[in-house]
């Protein structure tokens, strides 16, 4: 009877999700935080799976996209099951990828509450995730990132919606980073996409503006300097 009220209590779930972060603890656990497509960010221990020969480790990861299975219990989150979706080998082989998705987690960690969903900020993580395992244009990719962030600041509900925001944050900066911040305003990024005179360096400027507005605006530390340009530790 006990046994029955046990599982009573027990909420059964299963999902997909991206390792956005990992910390290995104890001898053998691992400590993730999953952003999940229907259930947001959610973080729980695995248990033993450093040691474990049968268990994919590859599925709990970070940069991972995985399928689990798992129940709720009060309010603790216990998986049961994982596979692998993806593993991102395209970016995982590639130093520069590596620290343009880590920044993008690092963004993601800063800004999503535990249990808080955002689909839209979910789908637009998996696609740009798509993009960049199989890009080789550097440029591009940093334009996945400017993208990605002004996506955060329309979901974040920061968005720059007047000409006396955009003159402020562009206060400083030349006219092609104006321009391209004008485009992307504009939701034209394609403008940029197909032509080569901003140059990469515009997009980098380009992207700090947006650092600095979601800084100022979400009490963060994203810091590109250090994440994408500087040294990355794993």
């Amino acid at each position: 009877m006990l046994l029955k009220n046990r599982w009573c209590k027990m909420i059964f779930l299963k999902g997909k999700g991206i390792i956005i972060a990992k910390k290995d603890i104890e001898e053998a656990d691992r400590y993730i935080t999953i952003f999940m497509e229907d259930y947001g960010k959610v973080s729980t221990i695995i248990k033993g799976i450093r040691k474990s020969k049968k268990r994919d480790k590859t599925a709990v990861d970070i940069l991972s996209l995985t399928d689990f299975q798992f129940y709720k219990k009060n309010e603790n989150l216990v998986i049961s099951s994982f596979s692998t979706v993806k593993d991102y080998i395209g970016i995982k082989s590639d130093i520069d990828k590596i620290n343009i998705a880590f920044y993008i987690f690092s963004v993601l960690n800063q800004i999503l509450v535990e249990n808080g969903r955002n689909r839209k900020i979910y789908e637009v993580l998996e696609k740009t995730l798509d993009y960049l395992n199989n890009s080789n244009d550097e440029r591009k990719n940093y334009l996945l990132i400017l993208f990605f962030l002004n996506t955060i600041i329309k979901e974040e509900g920061i968005s720059i919606e007047n000409n006396t925001d955009i003159e402020e944050i562009q206060t400083g900066i030349g006219n092609d980073t104006k321009k391209i911040l004008q485009y992307l305003f504009e939701d034209n990024l394609k403008v940029v996409i197909n032509d080569e005179k901003y140059k990469i360096d515009y997009v980098k400027k380009a992207i700090l503006v947006l650092e600095n507005y979601i800084n100022f605006n979400l009490d963060t530390n994203i810091n590109a300097q250090k994440i994408l340009w500087g040294a990355l530790l794993w």
